[in-house]
């Protein structure tokens, strides 16, 4: 069950405390889970490295990632991003999942979980690609399957247009503010992968 009413800011949350990063489907479904550790947070939001090693898993799919990643939990709005800063390994740079009902809770022995519910819709920056929007059919179909709300699927399409534009003009944290977050992330944490 997704959970509801979380706020958007992670009160004594501590540099090293475990992150469990956890997506759902709009129907209650859960979707991916990434571990990670909160590394602090900024005017962005907070952010969360999440290193090479770490079990990436979904109901029926797992891996372990083979890049370090950072992940950034804005304070306000519909998404939820992943930063990549290693070209001969990852041709992705920049994904952003539009999300709704973003929420941190602790955990019962110790650190977080944030919470979200993937919106189907993905702005992404290729290496290769440039930056574009993804999976727009299954946005339409599972608006209609899973029956948005109107009112969320007009703020998820206004979103993504205007996440669009703020990567495609590089405009922070779309620019290099990842690369302090990688700095401290692999200082602390790249020997610390969750298998």
């Amino acid at each position: 069950m997704i959970p509801a009413g979380l706020p958007r800011d992670p009160a004594g949350a501590a540099v090293g405390d475990i992150v469990v990063a956890r997506a759902w489907k709009y129907d209650g479904q859960p979707h991916w889970v990434v571990p990670g550790y909160y590394l602090g947070n900024d005017v962005h939001g907070h952010w969360i490295y999440q290193p090479a090693g770490s079990l990436v898993s979904r109901p029926g799919h797992g891996h372990w990632a083979d890049t370090d990643a950072v992940c950034l939990v804005p304070r306000t709005g519909y998404w939820v991003g992943t930063f990549y800063d290693d070209p001969a390994a990852e041709d992705l740079r920049i994904y952003l999942d539009l999300s709704s009902h973003i929420g941190w809770r602790k955990l019962a022995r110790g650190g977080w979980e944030v919470n979200s519910v993937d919106m189907d819709l993905d702005v992404i920056e290729s290496r290769e690609h440039g930056v574009f929007l993804d999976d727009q059919d299954e946005f339409a179909e599972h608006s209609a399957q899973m029956a948005y709300p109107q009112e969320l699927v007009a703020a998820i399409e206004h979103e993504a247009a205007s996440l669009l534009d703020l990567v495609g003009s590089g405009q922070a944290p779309f620019d290099d503010t990842m690369t302090v977050w990688f700095t401290r992330g692999r200082a602390a944490y790249s020997d610390a992968p969750s298998r």
